[in-house]
């Protein structure tokens, strides 16, 4: 029997592979800039000591902690493009707000600081990425959807410091735009770049992304976040029984997985 028709599956793995999309440069949010930090802090600020480099490397987690739930709670509710779109802009602001630290006369490890911690904010987002992937895929599609979704974010995790590496050509010095005020060098072009990518994440998920939502069998059903629909709870016994210790330990596993790269980049 046909559980969709060919039309509705092209369209749920093209918005699927934005999510991919989203995911990785969530995490080439978080590397791009890892290996530069320091020295663009000294440059800027040479009142920042090591400590702070902590805090500024640890508020793009904050960031993320903080938003993550925010962003889950408006997926429930509302339809995911906003959230989406939503978050993604604040990294794009976020970028381009850490290529301007250098302009204050004062205080500039405060402004990288919030910086870094907004471009976390804006990738909370990818809570509302594994939840739209796991309810938009069958059952025997979500394993490897989901390996796929991590596979995104591990390859941002390892290109960040690539790219990173590739404008290093531009020099420490680079060129200086006077007309905006801005200093194009080695700092700040990954950063610039990373925004880019962003407004071209927020072209696509408004041309491409629609939402879909299938059971575990694959058949096409009701969205409670699709516009024009109303929101409701969902049937718990449609959803079956959640195991709570699992989830719970899954989130522990993940949590010291996280942990360990944090400190090991850093």
């Amino acid at each position: 029997d046909v559980v969709e028709t060919q039309e509705h599956y092209k369209s749920r793995w093209r918005s699927i592979w934005i999510m991919y999309l989203t995911m990785f440069l969530s995490s080439v949010g978080f590397s791009i800039v890892i290996m530069s930090v320091w020295p663009y802090l000294q440059k800027v600020d040479p009142t920042a000591d090591a400590s702070f480099l902590g805090w500024i490397i640890a508020s793009y987690s904050i960031g993320q902690m903080v938003a993550s739930p925010l962003f889950g709670v408006w997926s429930n509710y509302r339809p995911r493009r906003e959230p989406l779109v939503v978050s993604t802009a604040i990294s794009v602001a976020a970028n381009c707000l850490y290529a301007y630290v250098h302009v204050p006369h004062s205080h500039n490890k405060y402004y990288m600081l919030t910086a870094r911690a907004l471009v976390g904010f804006g990738a909370g987002n990818v809570a509302v990425v594994r939840s739209y992937i796991a309810g938009a895929t069958s059952l025997t599609e979500r394993t490897s959807a989901m390996a796929n979704t991590s596979a995104c974010q591990a390859v941002g995790f390892i290109l960040g410091p690539v790219f990173q590496t590739c404008f290093t050509l531009i020099g420490e010095e680079g060129v200086t735009w006077k007309l905006v005020n801005l200093q194009l060098n080695m700092y700040t072009a990954p950063v610039l770049f990373g925004a880019l990518l962003g407004v071209i994440n927020i072209i696509l998920i408004f041309a491409i992304f629609r939402e879909h939502r299938v059971d575990d069998m694959g058949r096409q059903c009701k969205s409670i976040n699709s516009e024009g629909e109303e929101s409701g709870v969902l049937d718990q016994d449609a959803e079956g029984n959640v195991d709570h210790v699992a989830v719970v330990a899954i989130n522990l596993l993940f949590f010291v997985i996280l942990f360990v790269f944090a400190v090991f980049e850093t």
